[in-house]
């Protein structure tokens, strides 16, 4: 190769250099152009913890990653903001769905999502513990309140209350499952929810007995159904 021709091709290498070093540099500080609006945003991110482990999550009906087998958790990061479509599920589990919205420069987290069982097995048991039904919950800064009809959850310290949901049918029995869920039954059915009120509330539908009365007990994490002069247990009910 000639000596002028080195020359061009090296004039010619540090011009593309010093024309992609500041998108590149952009581009690792977490800028990405946002084709919608036109212009150069800095990123935000989503953060899950979630039970069980290695679950999937979805964003605008796209997998994205999977949640740690061993955490439960999941970073996903370097997100135009907006808002996205979330779903999270693994097979054999009610999947969790809720629009969220990133900004920039923010990590929009969800660090209690539980995904429940789609065909509990439960097994017919002699009898079952007393159990204490609780309006408030063990972290005590959440109280249920609720009618035949109607659930809220008042938060006393915050002075905030978070409607539920409303049924025509008659509610049942109300207990704390966690510190971020209820269980409770509607007519015939045992009925599980989260208390996020960020766009749509989960609810899921766990099983199905008649006039069932049911009772949580939180120390083993067992789950009892009375119903028709049986009694039901579920053990397997928390990951």
């Amino acid at each position: 190769m000639q000596k002028r021709s080195r020359t061009i091709l090296f004039v010619l290498c540090i011009f593309l250099f010093l024309l992609a070093a500041p998108t590149v540099l952009l581009y690792f500080q977490g800028y990405r152009f946002d084709f919608e609006k036109k212009e150069l945003v800095q990123t935000g991110g989503l953060y899950f913890k979630v039970l069980p482990a290695s679950s999937q999550v979805y964003l605008d009906g796209d997998f994205k990653k999977r949640t740690s087998g061993f955490t439960g958790s999941v970073l996903i990061e370097n997100l135009i903001p907006r808002e996205y479509q979330v779903e999270i599920k693994k097979a054999g589990y009610h999947s969790w769905q809720k629009n969220l919205e990133v900004w920039e420069r923010r990590v929009t987290e969800a660090k209690n999502v539980i995904l429940f069982p789609q065909n509990p097995d439960f097994t017919i048991v002699n009898e079952m513990p007393k159990v204490e039904m609780m309006a408030t919950s063990s972290d005590k800064k959440k109280v249920i309140k609720a009618n035949n009809y109607e659930i809220r959850v008042l938060f006393p310290e915050k002075g905030e209350e978070v409607f539920i949901a409303r049924f025509s049918k008659k509610i049942g029995n109300i207990f704390w499952l966690t510190n971020h869920y209820l269980i409770f039954s509607v007519g015939d059915k045992i009925k599980i929810s989260e208390i996020d009120n960020r766009d749509k509330i989960n609810i899921v539908d766990l099983a199905e007995f008649k006039n069932p009365k049911i009772f949580w007990d939180k120390e083993k994490k067992d789950l009892y159904v009375e119903s028709e002069g049986k009694i039901y247990l579920f053990d397997d009910l928390l990951p």
